[in-house]
């Protein structure tokens, strides 16, 4: 690579000075002229319904431009976050926003403002929605499931005992909604020379991004400006202009600089379409900065998992059966796909000889939930990796080993869909990890210092990425510079 320029060396990205010094623009730090500012009433219970609303006493104070109902914006079809709500399914929901000449009198406006909302059963755990007799975190049902037969609320209940089984890491009997299997999962425990049999519990926590949810929107000739946070304006654009009711040709996205996202910023979120709604409404420039607090409650976190699994190991170590079960805790939208990204990703890793996978979104009135760091993949990861362990143990096989004997290969057929993966090289990258930690002078050497034990260990894992293309444009201006024009975000 010494004939490169700029491949294999290290070199200055035009856009970290900028970041460093402080100089770099971000969503919050644009001002035009007649821009105001809006707040948000966010819901202090979990499940309820707005019963009254009397704004009368904000409406006159001074330096009040408007005041934004969900009555002003388009009624959302569930389980899709509303931007506004009358009926708030989590603690922070959107109910109504004022627009003021400075963030403090739109607090101040609100303050005067009345608000009646009825309270209805809630739920924060998957598990006592699932009971018989729990309370369902929508109106509609505990279950939002999508299938090519058609997608659709539901209330599933399980039994005391079918709960109490699945607490104590018992086989699940209970109703499930997403099934796949390959391969005779009977013969393959059968066949296992040691099984193990788990429960796992994986927390869904906030993104947390360094820059709070921000947007200022305005309109000319017809067309909806936006300066917003978010990953990637290729994703982002089309639900934008969905949420704005207008088409994709009538907005114009501008996110120079993203302060983080870890996911909770690839696709369009309510909040972002509240300042294109005000500001048409006012007729000004509005910003709405969300605060840290209200990130918190509204912002994402990842999907909590609370699932059951089975593995089957042969003398040799291949893996020769794999069931897993697992509820998911997507929230009170409707966001789910991790388990089923889990369940692929167990395919693909650990290429099971016979696999079955079902799955089990149930709704919540916690945050929204949304895509982390590697969506199901790093959640089942921490699931499987002391199970391989466990399993190197009790067969006496060298943990890096035994991973080497489960790697998929190029032509490994794998997941619900049966298909080749194409590209694989898992086992060389744990062979080259092997080599590069000096695996074999250090793996059987722990050092224990009181209650603490230094060691060493291996994991593997996976995130899919480049399976869905967009445009871009490169162009070579006469000065020899080349110019990358791309719809992903500068994080």
């Amino acid at each position: 690579m010494s004939d490169y320029r700029l491949i294999g060396k290290d070199f200055v990205p035009p856009d970290i000075t900028g970041k460093v010094t402080g100089k770099a623009k971000y969503a919050e730090d644009f001002r035009v002229d007649g821009m105001v500012f809006a707040r948000m009433y966010t819901s202090p219970m979990a499940h309820g319904k707005v019963t009254r609303i009397d704004t009368s006493a904000a409406e006159p104070m001074k330096g009040v431009v408007g005041i934004l109902t969900a009555d002003d914006v388009p009624e959302v079809k569930a389980p899709k976050g509303t931007i506004l709500t009358n009926n708030p399914t989590y603690i922070g929901d959107p109910i109504l926003a004022v627009a003021a000449e400075t963030e403090q009198i739109a607090e101040d406006a609100m303050a005067a403002i009345e608000i009646e909302i009825e309270p209805l059963p809630f739920v924060t755990d998957p598990l006592d929605s699932l009971l018989e007799g729990g309370a369902d975190a929508r109106e509609e049902g505990n279950v939002y499931s999508r299938s090519r037969k058609g997608s659709g609320f539901r209330s599933i209940k399980w039994s005391q005992e079918q709960v109490n089984d699945f607490r104590t890491a018992r086989e699940p009997t209970g109703e499930f909604v997403n099934e796949w299997s390959y391969g005779d999962l009977e013969k393959g425990f059968a066949d296992a020379e040691v099984v193990f049999e788990e429960s796992f519990v994986t927390i869904g926590y906030a993104h947390m991004s360094m820059e709070p949810r921000t947007a200022m929107a305005y309109w000319q000739n017809g067309t909806c400006y936006v300066h917003g946070s978010c990953q990637s304006q290729s994703f982002f654009m089309p639900g934008l202009a969905r949420m704005l009711g207008v088409k994709t040709k009538d907005v114009v996205l501008i996110s120079e600089n993203t302060g983080g996202g870890f996911g909770s910023k690839i696709s369009a979120y309510p909040i972002i379409g509240l300042p294109g709604y005000f500001s048409k409404k006012i007729g000004r420039p509005v910003q709405l900065r969300v605060t840290r607090e209200q990130e918190y409650y509204m912002g994402s976190a990842r999907v909590g998992f609370q699932g059951w699994i089975k593995v089957g190991f042969g003398a040799k170590g291949q893996i020769t059966a794999t069931d897993v079960f697992i509820i998911e805790d997507i929230g009170p939208n409707a966001t789910s796909g991790d388990a089923s990204a889990a369940g692929d990703a167990i395919s693909l890793v650990y290429d099971p000889a016979a696999m079955r996978f079902r799955g089990l979104p149930v709704l919540t009135n916690t945050t929204p939930r949304g895509a982390q760091r590697g969506p199901g993949q790093n959640q089942i990861a921490a699931v499987m990796a002391p199970i391989m362990d466990q399993a190197a143990r009790a067969l006496d096989i060298d943990p890096v080993e035994i991973r080497k004997i489960n790697s998929a290969s190029n032509d490994t057929i794998v997941s619900a869909y049966r298909r080749p993966v194409t590209s694989a090289y898992m086992k060389e990258a744990l062979e080259k990890g092997a080599e590069m930690f000096d695996w074999e002078n250090r793996k059987s050497k722990p050092k224990k210092n009181g209650s603490k034990v230094r060691g060493l260990g291996i994991g593997q894992g996976y995130h899919s990425a480049g399976a869905t293309g967009f445009d871009g444009l490169v162009r070579i201006t006469p000065d020899g510079r080349l110019h990358v024009h791309s719809g992903v975000g500068n994080l």
